[in-house]
């Protein structure tokens, strides 16, 4: 890549991240960030300055990858607009194209790097602005990468709020899932670094950080034997000094006993909304997705979640190979029953190289999505009613954004940042900051959103 201009002989090289897929590409994009900075790259969301295109993807499921090839076409148009400029993709989707069918597709695209790459990025660049080869990836290299405390990172989510990487990879080897293929074996940080990272956070001022992993239950697990060490983590972060929330994210049912949930209780700064992804509910679908859980136990431990004061945000999925009518009858009647406070309903997708895409007793796509639908439908009623009882209440709302005019935008404290519902809120004074907790009563609302007035005598606050 030769300098073609006076301003580029002059300025930073400007990179311009695109992230997509779920928060665990955030924080990896966030690492490319801190990366690119500490070695005197700049960064923009300006198409038209940028000099270098970097797109970390998704490869999970065929939407995903549709997603990603869609960008990664935009950005070899942009990149045929002025000479010089580069396009890098990183992420699942290099992982996942083991044959390298994808990469053939498009060679305007100037490097490819995987899952082990973000914290490298600037080498990579440095190499191809020096018109040097890139070495080539390795197809079929097991990821082995993950971040720790001693990381530039640069949380790009919010200013508030930041994604708490634990753990990568997973061994739970679910029958529909690419994860283990792409992402590696579960390998864990360590409890030190964990909370090393969350101090550094705190004292940047994020009020709110997120646990995730793929399975945040199984934290520390390669490393003990099978024992989690998620309970140990939070004791740790209960004691770090500082105005915060913990959120917890991604737990897997059958990575939850009795002592674990006695680790939630314990732990003060946890908000009492767990985000568990269940699937099903039928026994004989549960065991057909390796689930590693029966119905009862899992039946269980939402009944000792709830009991001991947690709602339960969940995902659930219709149309698994051999899922019958009496199977979806009971996965609705448990939806009907208003176990979980929040729903994401996806109809099964078969994907190559896992042991679901070769099932027999294939429903078909149109049933997967009738059933979602009705899922989904059910859902929506049910959050109608539940919001319509809200009306008149005053609530206890994170402001995520200012929105002008005295309104910002927020959710209720059970609500994760860009997948739960929003709360629109009015009649808000000058001083507010996004993060802190505010007292809103509730006017009116719809489906997936509520509406209210701020009732604060003043701002300011601390978050919770």
């Amino acid at each position: 890549m030769k300098k073609s201009t006076e301003e580029q002989r002059t300025r930073p090289y400007l990179v311009r991240l695109v992230s997509l897929g779920c928060p665990k590409n955030t924080v990896d994009t966030g690492v490319a960030a801190g990366a690119l900075l500490v070695d005197g790259f700049g960064l923009t969301a300006d198409d038209d300055e940028a000099d270098v295109m970097w797109i970390n993807t998704c490869a999970f499921l065929l939407s995903a990858r549709k997603e990603a090839m869609e960008e990664i076409r935009r950005a070899c148009t942009w990149k045929k607009r002025r000479a010089g400029r580069l396009v890098v993709v990183a992420g699942c989707l290099p992982q996942w194209d083991k044959d390298g069918a994808v990469r053939a597709k498009y060679p305007l695209v100037d490097a490819w790097e995987g899952i082990d790459s973000p914290a490298g990025i600037a080498k990579v660049l440095k190499r191809l602005i020096a018109d040097k080869p890139v070495p080539e990836r390795k197809n079929g290299k097991p990821c082995s990468w993950i971040y720790d405390e001693t990381t530039p990172r640069l949380p790009v989510e919010s200013a508030h709020f930041a994604y708490l990487k634990i753990a990568d990879g997973c061994c739970n080897c679910c029958t529909y899932c690419l994860i283990p293929s792409i992402r590696g074996a579960l390998r864990s940080r360590t409890v030190k670094s964990v909370v090393a990272e969350a101090k550094s956070l705190v004292s940047q001022g994020y009020r709110e950080l997120i646990l995730i992993a793929q399975d945040t239950g199984a934290f520390g697990r390669d490393r003990t034997g099978g024992k989690s060490e998620l309970p140990d983590l939070l004791a740790a972060l209960d004691k770090i000094t500082g105005e915060f929330r913990i959120r917890l994210m991604y737990v897997h049912p059958a990575s939850i006993d009795d002592a674990m949930i006695r680790s939630f209780k314990k732990c003060r700064r946890l908000i009492p909304h767990i985000e568990m992804p269940v699937q099903h509910v039928s026994d004989s679908v549960m065991a057909a997705m390796n689930r590693h859980i029966t119905a009862e136990r899992q039946s269980e431990v939402i009944r000792k979640l709830r009991e001991a004061g947690f709602t339960i945000r969940t995902t659930l999925m219709t149309g698994f190979p051999g899922e019958t009518e009496a199977d979806f009858q009971q996965l609705l009647d448990v939806v009907k029953a208003r176990v979980f406070s929040r729903i994401g309903v996806f109809a099964f997708s078969p994907e190559d190289g896992t042991p679901a895409a070769s099932m027999k007793g294939r429903v078909p796509a149109k049933t997967a999505a009738a059933r979602a639908a009705m899922i989904a439908a059910e859902q929506e009623k049910i959050s109608r009613e539940t919001n319509r009882a809200l009306v008149g209440q005053t609530l206890e709302v994170i402001l995520d954004e200012n929105a002008g005019r005295g309104r910002w935008r927020g959710r209720m404290l059970m609500d994760a940042p860009d997948i739960d519902q929003t709360v629109h809120v009015s009649k808000c004074p000058a001083g507010l900051t996004a993060g802190m907790v505010a007292p809103v009563t509730i006017t009116r609302t719809a489906a997936f959103d509520l509406y209210g007035t701020y009732e604060g005598r003043k701002p300011g606050g601390k978050a919770k």
